[in-house]
């Protein structure tokens, strides 16, 4: 009676498994089978694609039209920047810390600092801007050294695979590199198209408040820009004041016009003396005379108010 029992439980037990067997095999098989559509339909592709190619159907693109489409590839991935810019892009914010500029009075010239990677970097030029980019440069060729150095040590303990990776900043040295020969021509005389001096703007978090860096031209110290004429400030007519019968000539005018060249000549000889004192306004000179200088500056003062701005002062 127990061994009837215990064969119904066993055979109950293993039911289940001997249903699922088959599901399992049926399931490898379709994943076989679709494996074994889809390499075919992979070589049947391959197979159409070489039958195209020798009927004529496709045809291989010349080497002058692949030439042209590899040089707007690389026009749109390599723009002439100035070394400054090129720094803020490798680096980021607070990595870089430039120092006060250090003027020197005998050679006017100007000393850039700054720090990187416990490094000090200078660089000497007639301007601010001239000064950064020579500092700029020289701390892009430390990074562009350390890189190639990293990368060589790489690649001798690593072997060799499908992809290889780099550290060397090789556009940002081809921009600095563009750059430089685009200004190089520039020195020579030669006009350069705009669209050869195009420049791509870098994130405007690294950059500060400025959004972008306009091209800076390295310019020979010797050579010195024109100055910019600056616009003539036109002055206001002053208003002549109710009271000026009653207050002092001398000062009225000094209000009006603002300081007078006076000219002194007298004549005779003491007690005797006579003083003349005259002035030069709106192109008319105008004379006081008095034995004083005192008096003669005064009477001076009130021909200008009385023929210019038509003050009468009493006697």
């Amino acid at each position: 009676m127990y061994v009837q029992i215990f064969m119904k439980i066993l055979i109950s037990d293993l039911q289940p498994i001997n249903n699922k067997m088959p599901r399992v095999a049926a399931n490898t098989t379709t994943q076989v089978k679709m494996e074994t559509e889809g390499s075919a339909t992979n070589g049947d592709a391959k197979n159409d694609w070489l039958a195209k190619k020798k009927t004529g159907q496709i045809k291989k693109l010349p080497k002058d039209v692949l030439k042209r489409r590899r040089n707007s590839r690389l026009g749109r991935l390599l723009n002439p920047k100035p070394p400054m810019m090129v720094l803020m892009e490798l680096t980021k914010q607070g990595e870089v810390t430039f120092e006060k500029y250090i003027s020197d009075p005998m050679s006017r010239l100007l000393k850039c600092t700054a720090q990187y990677d416990g490094t000090t970097f200078e660089g000497v030029g007639p301007t601010k801007n001239i000064a950064k980019n020579i500092c700029s440069e020289a701390i892009l060729q430390y990074i562009a050294f350390k890189a190639c150095e990293k990368d060589q040590a790489e690649a001798a303990s690593a072997t060799k695979g499908p992809h290889s990776e780099e550290e060397t900043p090789w556009t940002a040295l081809a921009s600095v590199a563009l750059f430089k020969m685009f200004n190089d021509w520039q020195a020579q005389g030669a006009v350069i198209p705009p669209e050869l001096m195009k420049c791509v703007p870098r994130a405007a978090n690294n950059l500060g408040q400025a959004g972008l860096i306009e091209d800076i031209k390295m310019e020979d110290a010797t050579e010195k820009k024109p100055a910019k004429p600056k616009p003539a400030k036109t002055k206001e007519a002053k208003q002549l004041p109710a009271d000026a019968a009653t207050r002092h000539p001398v000062q009225m005018l000094h209000e009006m016009v603002g300081a007078c060249n006076y000219e002194t000549v007298s004549d005779g000889s003491p007690p005797d003396v006579v003083y003349h004192m005259s002035v030069i306004i709106n192109e008319q000179k105008f004379t006081g005379s008095a034995k004083n200088k005192k008096d003669a500056k005064k009477r001076c003062a009130m021909e200008v108010m009385r023929n210019v701005y038509g003050v009468v002062y009493p006697e």
